[in-house]
């Protein structure tokens, strides 16, 4: 981090050399909006179920009684939110910075309370909060004239960011109360971490030694997870876990016809459609990849261990044999499973 930022060298592209920094930018922005997209995979009888469902929920009216049990935003929590705001976090597009949210008079924040309430009321994320500004690093060791070697770092509105709290709150009050998330799943849950599902790993393996057994390990971990998440197969997975309605019509619109923009110095290259994925460093986000990949199927055989998109599956027995053959078993599931979804 002590390190100078170095400058993005000329960039290979179709016609040759990108040099200067605006045609740089367009040269990224075109190779991560092949990132952004579905992978060149197809289960049609799932397609078919996934259309069937969020087509049907499209056209269901929300009633005045379901807005009228949606409890109203406070001011004073609003201002909570705002005071435990980074001020070094960068701003998005909008320019809007955490220390300009945490100067606000209390005018500006009673009016800020009802746009998040009317966002709440009518179900609308706002299309201005829903372009991000990449920025490139380049990933290391990689050949810094390709522009597929560049890792794309989404700087979001602020005022999204905020909003996105009270969201994260609702979806999180209804998976707890109706307890929905997998028990193997440790990513982004409260009081649990890393060091929580390694413990549970290593206990696992040396419960194996004191029998005399041994264990065998696979790690699976999945390649553009966010990126690639399909947008239509979570908003089905939702209505699966009996999302309120009013909450579900809201994601639905956080999460459809998002766009990105590529930022290199001062040039900003054309906003560009995301046609898969959640959004990077959205609150929200590691939620819902947690909701999209909760079905993932479990062996009696084996032990499943998950840390949002990282995951690892283990069998023992006295026997090596055995112990290959569960595991095989399981990603064999896992294998048609992947396909689905």
């Amino acid at each position: 981090m002590r390190k100078k930022a170095q400058k993005i060298p000329a960039l290979l592209e179709e016609n040759g050399f990108a040099y200067s920094d605006s045609i740089k930018t367009e040269t990224i922005a075109l190779s991560l909006e092949k990132q952004f997209s579905l992978n060149d995979l197809s289960h049609r009888e799932t397609e078919n179920e996934v259309k069937k469902s969020t087509e049907n929920f499209s056209t269901l009216p929300l009633t005045n009684k379901q807005i009228d049990n949606l409890k109203c935003i406070q001011p004073s929590e609003v201002i909570k939110v705002i005071k435990n705001l980074n001020i070094k976090k960068a701003c998005g597009l909008d320019c809007i910075t955490n220390k300009m949210l945490k100067n606000l008079p209390c005018t500006k924040i009673f009016e800020f309370t009802e746009i998040i309430n009317n966002i709440f009321i009518f179900n609308y994320f706002p299309k201005a909060w829903k372009t991000a500004v990449v920025v490139p690093i380049l990933k290391p060791g990689k050949d810094p004239t390709q522009p597929e070697n560049y890792r794309p770092i989404s700087l979001l509105s602020t005022l999204s960011k905020l909003t996105e709290n009270f969201i994260l709150d609702k979806l999180n009050e209804h998976l707890a109360e109706n307890k929905i998330l997998c028990p193997e799943q440790f990513g982004f849950r409260k009081s649990l971490t890393t060091t929580h599902q390694l413990l549970r790993v290593v206990e696992y393996i040396t419960s194996g030694f004191e029998k005399g057994e041994c264990t065998g390990a696979v790690f699976l971990d999945v390649q553009k997870a966010f990126d690639r998440a399909w947008i239509r197969g979570l908003i089905h997975k939702l209505i699966r876990y009996k999302t309120t309605p009013h909450l579900l019509q809201l994601l639905k619109s956080y999460l459809e016809e998002r766009k990105f923009a590529v930022k290199i110095g001062n040039s900003i290259s054309e906003a560009k459609i995301m046609r898969a994925g959640i959004p990077q460093g959205g609150k929200i986000s590691p939620v819902l990849y947690s909701l999209y990949v909760n079905d993932i199927p479990k062996s009696h055989k084996t032990l499943l261990g998950m840390y949002a998109d990282d995951t690892a599956i283990q069998a023992i027995n006295k026997n090596h044999k055995y112990t290959a053959a569960a595991l095989n078993q399981h990603l064999a599931i896992l294998d048609d499973w992947f396909l689905k979804w």
